[in-house]
Parts: C-alpha cells; structure tokens; sequence
C-alpha cells in the first residue's frame, strides 16, 4: 500500500495524519500489532520530516506489505545529506528516542541510503 495525494509520494504535512489509517488497514485493529506498528511508523514518518530533505519541502512516502505474519513498513525520504537514522547513546537527551523505540518494538529494521532518498524500514511479526 502506497499513500500518496497526488502521485506516490505525499507532502510531508499530508504524512503524519495518513501514517494511523495506512498501518491500520493492512493490520487491522488487533493489538498489540496495529499499536506497535502505528508507533514504529509515526516515528520513522516524524525522523524524515525533521531530519531530512522531506520536512523543507519535500515528500514522503511510506509502504506497507503484509505477508503472512510478518508486516513490513518502509518509509522514504528526500535523504539528509548522507546521514542516516541511527540508534543515539543519550540516555537522558530530550529527543532523540524515535529509533530505540522501532528497534524495541520491531522485529527488524534498517536503513537503505541512496543517491536520492533514504528508505528506512521495519518488521513486525505476529
């Protein structure tokens, strides 16, 4: 599933309010899993509009596949200069905490960086 409002990528102010409703079809409103899976997504959807290209007027786009048990969820972005989502090692710091809680929270995660965008994604199993 690919949101989008005019072609496949959607405008980053669009993003955040299309995040819920885009995990919750495909997982339907079992929880934990919608939960887990809403939370993961938010984050990863909140990192590319403050920390990249995405939140100064770029765009976002954010997939969800269902196979089986396992739901995958990988959100795009207009990148950020080389630099790529990572686990911060600042326990009291104000923000900061997007990452640690995909990787509580998720089975699996990572980071494709390219040329022209970031895709960071997750895996929930259950």
């Amino acid at each position: 599933m690919r949101l989008s409002d005019d072609g496949e990528r959607i405008r980053t102010r669009a993003a955040s309010s299309k995040v819920r409703p885009a995990v919750r079809d495909p997982v339907g409103e079992d929880p934990p899993a919608v939960d887990d899976a809403e939370s993961c997504a938010s984050e990863l959807v909140t990192n590319a509009v403050v920390h990249t290209e995405s939140g100064r007027g770029g765009h976002v786009s954010i997939t969800v596949a269902r196979d089986g048990d396992v739901l995958e969820v990988c959100v795009a972005d207009d990148g950020a200069g080389g630099e790529v989502p990572h686990v911060r090692d600042e326990a009291f710091a104000e923000n900061g905490r997007g990452i640690v809680i995909v990787t509580a929270l998720a089975a699996e995660w990572g980071v494709e960086a390219e040329r022209d965008g970031t895709t960071t994604w997750f895996r929930l199993r259950g």
